[in-house]
């Protein structure tokens, strides 16, 4: 009984977020290797329509690494590289970046008994960015605590899980802190293949110093993954952002590579 919750957490680690609430076994490993190519030619104004013109591409790739120190304390270590341009109005040029940052923490399980219930602790260095919000300034570092709660289930015979995350993120620099809300609900469709629908959520404390304004944004993300050979699987997937304010109206593509050690 205990192969199960892990086979199907492992399928509850997507790309786009942090991991979900389980841990990996002691000694065991697993890295997620994953791109996302997106883009936006709207942002949401301070009325949360999406009404301004901006030209905004990104690519961003991290390599996630997860690393069972027990079995109830996983570390995680996530080097990220962003490629970027970005236009908007009053501007005169075309703003090009390229950074890296590097996070690193640890998940701890605190309850395994009605689904899991686990603690998250990670700090990111300034660089690489995945913000939605500005133009005009590097995010700074980021400490940020998570509650992450996951749980399988069976419906019409097949296997799937929930996870829901959320924390509270502290900020050096201009950006003011934020509070992210992450939802993931998997489920197998059959012939060796897992939907993955995700809703990722982040709402600003308030505003930072300018250019920072207070802000959100929501996006949806739909994707299918299957195993390719051996203990590695490929995802392949997309999303849009539905709403926000003060944020690119943003959509893009992503592909990952999970391999388990």
């Amino acid at each position: 009984m205990r192969a199960m919750p892990l086979a199907i957490a492992l399928f509850c680690l997507p790309s786009l977020a942090h991991a979900g609430a389980w841990t990996l076994d002691k000694g065991d490993a697993q890295v997620i290797t994953s791109t996302i190519i997106s883009s936006a030619t709207k942002s949401f104004d301070a009325n949360s329509d999406p009404t301004q013109d901006v030209t905004f591409r990104k690519t961003f790739t991290s390599v996630y690494t997860e690393y069972g120190w027990n079995d109830w304390l996983t570390l995680i270590a996530v080097p990220e590289y962003a490629d970027a341009t970005s236009w908007a109005p009053g501007r005169t040029t075309i703003e090009h970046a390229k950074d890296f940052a590097f996070s690193g923490g640890a998940r701890l399980r605190l309850l395994n008994d009605a689904g899991v219930l686990s603690a998250q602790v990670m700090a990111r260095s300034a660089g690489a960015f995945e913000l939605d919000t500005s133009f005009d300034e590097k995010p700074g570092e980021e400490l940020e605590v998570r509650a992450l709660y996951g749980t399988h289930f069976e419906l019409f015979g097949r296997e799937g899980c929930f996870d829901a995350e959320i924390a509270q993120r502290w900020t050096t620099g201009g950006r003011p802190n934020e509070t992210p809300l992450d939802l993931t609900l998997l489920y197998d469709i059959g012939w060796k293949t897992q939907a993955v629908v995700q809703s990722f959520n982040v709402i600003s404390q308030g505003s930072g110093r300018p250019p920072f304004d207070h802000y959100r944004y929501h996006k949806l993300a739909l994707a299918a993954v299957r195993p390719v050979w051996g203990d590695t699987s490929l995802e392949v997937g997309g999303f849009l952002s539905p709403a926000g304010q003060n944020a690119l109206e943003e959509k893009g593509i992503f592909l990952a590579i999970w391999t388990k050690f």
